[in-house]
C-alpha cells in the first residue's frame, strides 16, 4: 500500500477571510485605542496573508504597543511568529489570546495545530476537539481536519477516519477530506466506502469544481480496478499519463501493469 499523504498543506491562517486592505490613513490621532489596536491588526493580517510576515510583525507590535493584553492582535503575533518559524514564541502568543479571552476559539484552533506541527499530539488532540465541539465556530470542518490528521500522526487511521466523516458531515464537499478519508478507507481494505468517497470528489472534478491530482488518479485507478469499473479506470490513466508522466504514482501504475503481464 501506498503511503498516506495529505493532498494540501492547510493553510496556516484558519480565520482570514478575503483578503484584508487596511489603509495607512486611518491611523488618525482622533482614532479611539481599540479602533487603532483593531485597525492595525487587520493589517497586519493582511500582510501576513499577502506574504509579507516582516510588515505584519510591524503593525501588530503597533497594535500591542498600544494595548499589551488585546486578544486579537496576540493571536495574530503567534501566527506571524509560527510562518517565522519561532513556535515557542507563537505558542506564548495563542497562550496569552486565550487568557485574556478564554472563549477566543479561534486562538484555541490556532494552538491546537501549533502542537500538532510540534509532535505534542496529546495536548494537539484536547485543543482540537474542544474547538470542533464549539457549535458556533465558523470553521468547524478545519478543526476536524486537523483532528484527522492528528490522529493520523498519532498512529489512529480510524480515529483519522472518523473525523474526517465529521467533518463531511458539516461539508459534505470538502476536497480534502474526500480524498483524505477515501485513502485512509482503501488502505483499511474497506473499498465500498472508500469508492463511495472517491466518487463524490470526481463528481467534483466532473464540475470543474476541482481537479484531480496524482495521488487521487492512482487511487481511483485501483478502486475501479477492485469494482471492475474498466473504462473509468482507463480514462483515470490516460489522465495520470499525460498529466503527471513523472510521478511516483504514474511508476507505481506501470509498475502495476508489469506485475499484471508476468
Amino acid at each position: 500500500m501506498p503511503v498516506f499523504r495529505l493532498l494540501t498543506a492547510i493553510t496556516l491562517v484558519i480565520g482570514l477571510q478575503a483578503c484584508v486592505t487596511v489603509e495607512e490613513s486611518r491611523f488618525s490621532k482622533k482614532a479611539s485605542p481599540e479602533k487603532a489596536v483593531d485597525n492595525y491588526t487587520q493589517l497586519g493580517l493582511g500582510y501576513l496573508q499577502k506574504g509579507r510576515p516582516d510588515w505584519a510583525r510591524d503593525r501588530l507590535q503597533r497594535a500591542l504597543e498600544i494595548n499589551p493584553d488585546d486578544p486579537q492582535a496576540n493571536d495574530a503575533m503567534g501566527l506571524v511568529w509560527q510562518t517565522e518559524g519561532e513556535l515557542d514564541l507563537a505558542e506564548d502568543s495563542f497562550k496569552k489570546a486565550l487568557r485574556e479571552d478564554p472563549e477566543f476559539t479561534l486562538a484555541r484552533h490556532h494552538l491546537g495545530r501549533l502542537y500538532a506541527r510540534m509532535k505534542r499530539h496529546k495536548e494537539a488532540r484536547e485543543l482540537l476537539t474542544e474547538v470542533a465541539n464549539d457549535r458556533y465556530y465558523n470553521n468547524r470542518v478545519g478543526a476536524y481536519n486537523d483532528m484527522a490528521l492528528n490522529f493520523y500522526r498519532m498512529g489512529n487511521s480510524q480515529g483519522a477516519i472518523e473525523a474526517y466523516s465529521q467533518s463531511l458531515r458539516l461539508a459534505p464537499y470538502n476536497v480534502d477530506a474526500l480524498v483524505n478519508i477515501s485513502t485512509l478507507l482503501f488502505e483499511a481494505q474497506r473499498y465500498d466506502e472508500s469508492l463511495k468517497y472517491f466518487d463524490r470528489f470526481d463528481r467534483l472534478v466532473e464540475r470543474d469544481q476541482t481537479e484531480h491530482t496524482a495521488h487521487s488518479l492512482w487511487l481511483g485507478i485501483k478502486l475501479l480496478t477492485i469494482h471492475q469499473q474498466t473504462s473509468r479506470g482507463v480514462a483515470l490513466a490516460a489522465q495520470l499519463k499525460q498529466r503527471f508522466p513523472q510521478s511516483e504514482e504514474y511508476r507505481m501504475y506501470q509498475e502495476s501493469l508489469n506485475g499484471a503481464q508476468s
